[in-house]
């Protein structure tokens, strides 16, 4: 079974590059599942180097330290499937983005109405090769932004010889590009 993203091309249509946000992305949104889980380990640490007496009072604090782990594992996973379910697509005819575990969404622009592509990198960006790029059309207005992107400089490049390779075959009046099989 193919990806949500496969079903939405169109005849012709054939991905050049696939990608999603860089793994900082997913750190950033899963850190309260982080935090139970260390806040979980440390909690049985304080436990046994405490030596807490068997009883009722170890018996609680074990408990709670127990269901923090697996809260914590269970935030995690949700997290990661949201991340691993979303899709940044180039083809030789447009960007598509897809997002969305269950109910997804879709929002794609075609590479001839693109006008520019802003890329902004901080220096922790740059050393982790991640970035936000704007996609801005003849209205000079971001249509799509893709925030920490894995990656960016690569899909930008990409991006921007898609739309010259487009361009140049309706200037040259080249037949369209085959369909997919």
């Amino acid at each position: 079974m193919g990806r949500y993203a496969d079903s939405l091309l169109t005849e012709g249509e054939v991905v050049v590059l696939r990608t999603r946000q860089h793994w900082l992305a997913l750190v950033g949104r899963a850190r309260a599942g982080v935090a139970l889980f260390v806040g979980g380990l440390l909690l049985l640490f304080l436990i046994a180097y405490f030596n807490v007496a068997p009883g009722t009072l170890r018996d609680i604090l074990s408990g709670v330290a127990l269901i923090m782990l697996a809260l914590g594992v269970v935030v995690f996973l949700y997290r990661l499937w949201i991340w691993w379910a979303q899709d940044y697509i180039i083809t030789n005819r447009r960007l598509l983005k897809v997002t969305g575990v269950l109910n997804k969404r879709s929002g794609d622009s075609s590479l001839e109405k693109i006008n520019d592509a802003i890329l902004s990198q901080s220096v922790f960006g740059r050393m982790f090769n991640f970035g936000d790029l704007e996609i801005l059309t003849a209205a000079d207005q971001a249509v799509d932004r893709y925030h920490m992107l894995n990656n960016p400089k690569e899909f930008k490049k990409t991006m921007l010889t898609q739309k010259h390779n487009l361009e140049t075959e309706f200037i040259y009046g080249r037949p369209p590009t085959p369909p997919r099989h």
